[in-house]
């Protein structure tokens, strides 16, 4: 990764597996309101799909190494893999219950950063609270 091209080359990386957790809450959300039938631990596996890639542990330290850089630059891929985090254990506690309880204000915070920082608009769901 460059200093100069961090956020175009993070955005290629790993965006589309951002949008696809960006899915499976939207999914999950519609569940909560009857409107989807997926079950919770189809999409939370899912999402583990998805963490894994952005999560990916080299691709961590590359972006580490960043930290160099003369600009400063946000470690995108560390603070979307921290949201996909979440995301897959609030999927897992709709799994073991139907009424989890969770911090909404912390996945929707962390979340939207990551959304914000991959140019995307963050979501207005009910698993953030936010509906």
């Amino acid at each position: 990764m460059s200093c100069r091209n961090f956020a175009r080359e993070a955005q290629a990386a790993f965006a589309r597996e951002v949008n696809q957790l960006r899915q499976y809450e939207r999914e999950a959300a519609d569940r909560l309101k009857g409107l989807d039938s997926r079950p919770f631990r189809f999409m939370r596996d899912e999402a583990i799909k998805a963490t894994a890639v952005i999560a990916d542990a080299d691709k961590l330290k590359g972006e580490a190494a960043l930290e160099k850089c003369p600009n400063a630059t946000k470690p995108i891929r560390k603070i979307c893999a921290g949201s996909a985090q979440l995301l897959v254990a609030i999927l897992d506690k709709h799994v073991a219950s139907a009424t989890p309880e969770y911090d909404k204000p912390q996945y929707a915070t962390a979340m939207a950063e990551c959304e914000t920082l991959l140019g995307l608009q963050p979501l207005t769901t009910r698993i953030r609270g936010n509906e």
